[in-house]
């Protein structure tokens, strides 16, 4: 009676984990395997690799979202279908996201490129709308995405509701007149793959955006400030191969060089030129353990490089090397668990005041880890990056002790079809 009641306990916290598994995973398989999407075969690479939507098949996602705050944020939903037209016309992709996400990653969380620097700095995250377009031609595969995000606010404020009112949307009354704030990020992007021999192919995408935003305290009026940006554009460039080395190793190099204008123009006033650019120089091995199990093994070479204030400060990050590795194991049928690891081996920030001049040099290493659990319920895959606590707690009516926080930090839901 003790063994039963006991094996009852254990399933039901299997069930509990029970959170996608096989390549047509998502975002929350890559989180929880603590990787960056480049060296993964998986469905989440189409937001980089653009070329990628022709091959997914069909599919709905929903980003359940993360609870890192107080609040789930950063959800979405999205489709894409093949199959429309009998497939005369392409492959068909649309995406809606609660928050913009980072530039060629399919959510606001996850970072396009690694190091401390490698985070997308745009600011407008609000919700976004993305259309995706691919069509195969023979072995070569072609695709385009166009996105937006947008949000204005604009008319005679502090007339229609007064300064205190005025003080609380902007933080500080800056003139009795109208004020006016717009962000907008609009993107495109373009990507080709095409087989290079029966054992490899290659992707290459160019992702670019213009972002732009404006705050005034006047409409135009004499007198009046407006801040915006100095140039809007922000690109990616990614490029990776897939080369089948052997029956149970596939080789994924990846190259990855990256721009964000920052600039800042007041007017009347002076115009302040700020930019991060980065590069990024990695490859993985994924090795095929039993029937379908994987194991990942990787490195990366990066530096970021932010100059701010019309280069009178410079942070410059270099990564040499960064290490990854990450494992998935099929438990059963149904459930799927993973964790994986990442640690710059000589990571280096340094900090120059041009101006002074003086300089900072921080050089150690940022070791950061993640687990992830994955189920099936039917053709229903869900995948989720787990509690780092949970091995240690279990669940609460087991141990009679919590995580802190939530169990399941970040959710997706794929639905193939």
């Amino acid at each position: 009676m003790m063994n039963r009641r006991m094996m009852t306990i254990l399933v039901l916290g299997a069930l509990l984990l029970a959170l996608p598994a096989v390549a047509l995973a998502q975002t929350s398989r890559v989180e929880g395997m603590a990787l960056q999407g480049d060296f993964l075969k998986d469905v989440s690479g189409m937001f980089t690799y653009t070329s990628q939507v022709a091959n997914v098949g069909n599919l709905v996602y929903g980003e359940l979202g993360n609870t890192n705050s107080f609040a789930t944020r950063d959800r979405a939903v999205g489709a894409v279908i093949g199959t429309l037209w009998d497939g005369k016309m392409g492959t068909w992709a649309v995406h809606l996201h609660e928050q913009r996400p980072q530039i060629g990653q399919g959510t606001g969380a996850a970072n396009p490129a690694p190091g401390l620097l490698g985070a997308d700095p745009n600011t407008n995250t609000h919700s976004s709308f993305d259309l995706m377009w691919g069509k195969k031609f023979g072995t070569t595969s072609f695709g385009v995405r166009v996105d937006r995000a947008f949000t204005s606010l604009e008319g005679d404020l502090f007339t229609l509701l007064g300064p205190t009112s005025l003080e609380k949307i902007e933080g500080d009354a800056i003139g009795p007149a109208a004020l006016n704030r717009a962000r907008n990020v609009f993107g495109f992007g373009a990507g080709l793959g095409f087989e290079m021999s029966p054992t490899s192919n290659a992707e290459v995408s160019f992702k670019y955006e213009s972002r732009t935003f404006t705050e005034s305290d006047s409409a135009g009026t004499p007198g009046g400030t407006t801040v915006s940006e100095d140039h809007p554009t922000a690109y990616q460039l990614a490029a990776r191969t897939m080369w089948q080395w052997t029956s149970n190793v596939m080789i994924i190099p990846v190259f990855k060089w990256y721009s964000y204008d920052l600039g800042i123009k007041t007017t009347p006033g002076a115009t302040v030129s700020s930019d991060l650019k980065g590069w990024q120089l990695g490859a993985a091995g994924n090795w095929t353990l039993g029937s379908n199990d994987l194991f990942v093994l990787g490195v990366n070479f990066a530096q970021n490089k932010l100059e701010q204030n019309n280069v009178a400060q410079e942070i410059t990050e270099t990564l040499m090397p960064q290490v990854f590795a990450a494992l998935e194991t099929h438990v059963n049928s149904w459930l799927t668990l993973r964790f994986g690891a990442r640690n710059s081996a000589n990571s280096r920030i340094e900090l120059k005041d041009n101006a002074a001049p003086t300089k900072v040099v921080f050089k150690g290493s940022d070791f950061a880890m993640n687990l992830g659990v994955g189920t099936k319920f039917g053709p229903l895959q869900v995948d989720a990056v787990l509690n780092d606590d949970f091995p240690h707690v279990g669940p609460w009516f087991i141990s009679g002790q919590n995580t802190g926080s939530a169990l399941f930090p970040k959710v997706t839901a794929t639905y193939p079809f």
